[in-house]
């Protein structure tokens, strides 16, 4: 029986691409579920008593980037892990239909190969997902310290130890920054230089 070229790429289609989609969208939920940080696992913590009304937003809006990072960096995460498989399995897939089906199918799973390995070399998802992590992380700590210390504070002493915390987190936060544009191969903006 002579199969025409639509009733091989047919096959191809059912026994090849929808079976790499399956596993895609298999091992996505598997990552999702996985041992990667939640936004839950970074708690918020209520403005201690004592602290000027712009400190308090200050210590809201810290809290929400700080749940912004982590929420960014699983997302990074996943999609990283998840492009990464993909990208391997249609380059194993290209190598074990050569020669058995249409060379179209080869094509196609090539092309979603190297479109893999294009998406990941602009987009950095695994170093930003590590970079958004431990800054997030130290951003906490510093969060909590002052936490901590603001307990036994009150008045101007409390006042003045939000403003350490307020350096320190900035610094954090500087520090971090610069490092995601460094990986994504960009300088970071000049803030306050004039432009000549």
């Amino acid at each position: 029986m002579v199969m025409g070229r639509g009733g091989v790429l047919g096959r191809a289609l059912t026994h090849i691409v929808f079976p790499l989609l399956g596993i895609a969208v298999l091992l996505r939920v598997l990552v999702a579920e996985g041992d990667t940080r939640r936004p839950s696992d970074f708690p918020r913590y209520p403005p201690p008593d004592g602290l000027l009304p712009s400190q308090e937003k200050y210590l809201v809006w810290a809290g929400n980037l700080i749940q912004g990072r982590i929420r960014r960096a699983g997302v990074r995460s996943i999609r990283g892990t998840v492009v990464g498989l993909v990208t391997a399995a249609s380059a194993i897939a290209t190598a074990a239909v050569v020669g058995r089906a249409p060379e179209l199918v080869a094509v196609v799973l090539g092309a979603i190969a190297a479109m893999g390995q294009v998406v990941q070399g602009f987009i950095h998802d695994r170093e930003q997902a590590h970079l958004g992590h431990q800054s997030a992380v130290r951003l906490q700590r510093a969060v909590r310290d002052f936490q901590t210390d603001a307990g036994e504070l009150s008045g101007q002493r409390l006042r003045d130890r939000f403003k350490e915390f307020q350096q320190t987190f900035e610094g954090i936060k500087e520090e971090y920054d610069s490092e995601f544009f460094k990986v994504q191969g960009q300088d970071p903006p000049q803030i306050g230089e004039s432009s000549r």
